[in-house]
C-alpha cells in the first residue's frame, strides 16, 4: 500500500552543477549520501518493498521510506550487522586504488566521528575523504553504518523523485519487486538444481549413482535428503514441493515422483501454480516393466507395471531384481485407487533389494566404473530424465 507524500529535495552536499542533472540518493535522518546520476542503485531493492513506497498525487513513485529500527531488523536478517559492516568497509578501502582513497582508514574511528557529528549538528557530512565509500561499499552496509551513527529512530529514505520525474526510472511503486525478479532470473542459472524425491533412500541412491554415471554434474544437481524419519511418499513430496514454491527459493527445482499409481493419484488430485523454474516429473517407463511378474487375487500373472509399480527399486537393474534362480522379484498388488481405476503395486523384498543395490553402488564407486554385466539402464533412465528437465528453457 503506497502513501502520498511531497517530493523530497536533494541533500546538503549537492552543488549547483548537480542540480542540473537527475539524481537518486539516500538519507538516514538528515544525513545524505550516495547521489546516483540518472538512475538508481539496484542493490537497494533487496531492503525496500512496495509497502515502503510514497507516491505523488498521480500514483507515481517519489521515494521509499522506513524507520531505522525496522531497517535494522531487515538488515539483521541478511546478516548485515555492525561487524559485517566494518569488514565490508575495510574490504572496500583495500580494493580502492590508492589515488582515490585517504592514506589510512579506521572504521571504528570514522564511525565515532559520525556519531559525534550527529550529536552536535544532527547530521554527518561524508566529506572529501569519504568519497571512495560510495563506489566501493555495498549501499546496504553504508545504510547500516549511518544508522549506527544515530541514537534515535530516524527515517531511512531512498529518494527517487528526481530520476522518476525526468523519466530515467519507472514510476511503478513495485520497483523493488521488479528489480529482484530481474536479478532472480539472471542468477537462477548460476545455482545448483535442487532435486526432490519421495524419500531419503531415493535421494541417497540417485545422488550416489550420479557421481558414478555423470560425475561432471555432481555440483550442479543437489538431491535433498531430509534425514532418517522424515515423512516419505508422494503426498509428502507434493507438500514439500508446495513449500519450496511458496518460499521463493532462487534455485531451479525438480520434483520427481515414483512411476506408480499412488504418485499419479497425487499429481491428478490437484494442481499448484508453480514458478517457471520448477519441473514436476515421474520416473520414466522402462522396457523391463512392460511384462513383469505380479502377484494378485487371481494368482501370478505378467503385466505392464509401468505407471503402477514404478518405485525406485524397479530401476535397480535385472542383476539386482533377479533371484539366484533367475526369476524376477515379483510385484505385489495392494490397494485399489478408485480415482485412477488401478491397483498400486509394490515389489516384494524391498529391504533386500535396497541392501544389494547399495553394495552394487558402493562397489562401482570404489572401482570408479561400471562393470560389464551390471544393469544400470533403469537408474540411467531416471538420471537422464532429470538432467534433461530444463532442456526446453534457455539459461
Amino acid at each position: 500500500m503506497t502513501k502520498n507524500a511531497k517530493t523530497l529535495s536533494l541533500g546538503p552536499n549537492t552543488d549547483q552543477g548537480d542540480m542540473l542533472a537527475a539524481h537518486s540518493f539516500f538519507t538516514v535522518g538528515d544525513t545524505w549520501f550516495q547521489s546516483f546520476h540518472e538512475g538508481y542503485n539496484p542493490e537497494a531493492a533487496s531492503i525496500f518493498r512496495e509497502c515502503d513506497a510514497c507516491c505523488d498525487e498521480n500514483g507515481d513513485l517519489d521515494y521509499f521510506t522506513i524507520s531505522s529500527h525496522r531497517m535494522l531488523d531487515r538488515l539483521g536478517l541478511l546478516g548485515i550487522d555492525i561487524d559485517a559492516t566494518s569488514a565490508a568497509f575495510n574490504h572496500g578501502y583495500a580494493e580502492t586504488p590508492e589515488e582515490y582513497r585517504p592514506d589510512e582508514f579506521d572504521f571504528d574511528a570514522w564511525l565515532e566521528d559520525g556519531k559525534k557529528s550527529v550529536r552536535q549538528t544532527g547530521w554527518f557530512d561524508f566529506g572529501t575523504d569519504s568519497d571512495w565509500i560510495d563506489p566501493s561499499v555495498d549501499i546496504r552496509y553504508i545504510i547500516r553504518a549511518v544508522i549506527e551513527m544515530h541514537e534515535t529512530d530516524v527515517p531511512v529514505v531512498w529518494n527517487l523523485a528526481d530520476v522518476v520525474g525526468r523519466g530515467f526510472v519507472s514510476p511503478d511503486p513495485r520497483l523493488c519487486e521488479i528489480e529482484l525478479e530481474k536479478k532472480r532470473r539472471a542468477n537462477v542459472a548460476t545455482f545448483p538444481v535442487i532435486v526432490l524425491t519421495e524419500g531419503s533412500t531415493d535421494a541417497a541412491f540417485l545422488s550416489g549413482a550420479l557421481s558414478l554415471v555423470y560425475p561432471h554434474l555432481v555440483d550442479f544437481l543437489k538431491f535433498m535428503d531430509f534425514g532418517v524419519g522424515a515423512e516419505g511418499g508422494a503426498s509428502a513430496l507434493a507438500r514439500t514441493l508446495k513449500s519450496f514454491a511458496a518460499s521463493g527459493v532462487a534455485n531451479r527445482v525438480i520434483a520427481i515422483f515414483d512411476n506408480d499409481t499412488a504418485a499419479s493419484d497425487v499429481l491428478t488430485a490437484g494442481s499448484t501454480q508453480l514458478p517457471p523454474t520448477f519441473r514436476v516429473l515421474q520416473y520414466p517407463e522402462i522396457d523391463l516393466a512392460r511384462n513383469y511378474p505380479t502377484i494378485g487375487p487371481t494368482g501370478r500373472e505378467a503385466f505392464d507395471v509401468n505407471g503402477k509399480a514404478g518405485a525406485l527399486e524397479l530401476y535397480f537393474g535385472e542383476d539386482i531384481l533377479k533371484y539366484p534362480t533367475g526369476e524376477l522379484t515379483p510385484v505385489q498388488w495392494t490397494g485399489y485407487v478408485k480415482r485412477q481405476g488401478a491397483y498400486q503395486g509394490e515389489l516384494l523384498d524391498k529391504s533386500r533389494l535396497q541392501k544389494e543395490f547399495r553394495r552394487k553402488l558402493d562397489d562401482a564407486i570404489a572401482r570408479g566404473a561400471i562393470q560389464p554385466g551390471e544393469d544400470w539402464s533403469g537408474i540411467i533412465a531416471i538420471l537422464d530424465r532429470i538432467r534433461r528437465a530444463f532442456h526446453d528453457v534457455p539459461a
